[in-house]
């Protein structure tokens, strides 16, 4: 699942428009760099050997989107025994959070870029605002997807859970001009899977599994967000 969220490269229209937009986004971008290095620092490796700068500004564009997807070598070797075992889950449970918060950040910037690349305004007068939003949400809707998937088919062939959840989905609502967030029904389903767990009704393996996906989903959904309503504030 983790995968679906690697990082494209932009092309060079992409990046000379998001370096006309005056930065909001270093600070916590930096911020959430620095926790990512020094996890890996805790395992008595090198963080530079997967992530080699310490600030977006250090690097283009494009060689910080290759370092942020290079920490995956550093974790995808530890996926399956993270969603196998509650205490690797808790040990890794902070770093899921910082790393997909600081990709859910370059996710949004990426889109920023992207979109302004189509509806070229320098002066971002004619910009409108429920486009931006539109698009943004074509992103969180690719994701979202591939989410409701994921837990459908953690269950297997247990279809009275499985329609349950499904009934929870159907609860997603779309207003326009408004970013889609999805982390109250990601809160419902891992609510009811904790009750399904206390009850022996699932195994632990599928519990974790379900945290694992809703940590993946709602940082994201999260750190998203914010990043581009820093760009949508100011259109119309």
């Amino acid at each position: 699942m983790i995968q679906i969220f690697k990082l494209k490269e932009l092309n060079l229209t992409e990046i000379n428009h998001l370096e006309e937009l005056n930065s909001w986004w270093d600070k916590p971008i930096n911020k959430k760099l620095v926790k990512c290095k020094r996890f890996i620092s805790n395992f008595g490796l090198q963080p530079n050997d997967y992530i080699s700068f310490d600030n977006i500004n250090d690097v283009s564009f494009n060689e910080f989107i290759r370092g942020i997807n290079n920490y995956l070598n550093f974790y995808t070797p530890k996926l399956k025994t993270i969603v196998s075992e509650r205490h690797a889950f808790k040990k890794f449970d902070k770093s899921i959070i910082n790393y997909m918060q600081l990709n859910g950040y370059v996710w949004a910037l990426s889109t920023i870029a992207s979109f302004y690349s189509e509806k070229v305004d320098p002066d971002l007068t004619k910009l409108n605002k429920n486009d931006a939003v539109a698009f943004a949400n074509d992103v969180l809707f690719e994701k979202w997807n591939k989410f409701k998937r994921e837990v459908i088919a953690n269950f297997g062939g247990n279809e009275i859970i499985k329609d349950v959840i499904k009934g929870v989905f159907e609860n997603e609502v779309i207003y326009e001009g408004i970013l889609f967030d999805s982390r109250v029904i990601i809160n419902t389903i891992v609510k009811y899977t904790s009750n399904l767990l206390k009850r022996t009704e699932i195994t632990e393996k599928q519990f974790l599994n379900i945290m694992y996906l809703a940590y993946l989903q709602s940082n994201f959904i999260e750190a998203f967000i914010y990043i581009y309503n820093g760009f949508i504030i100011n259109l119309r």
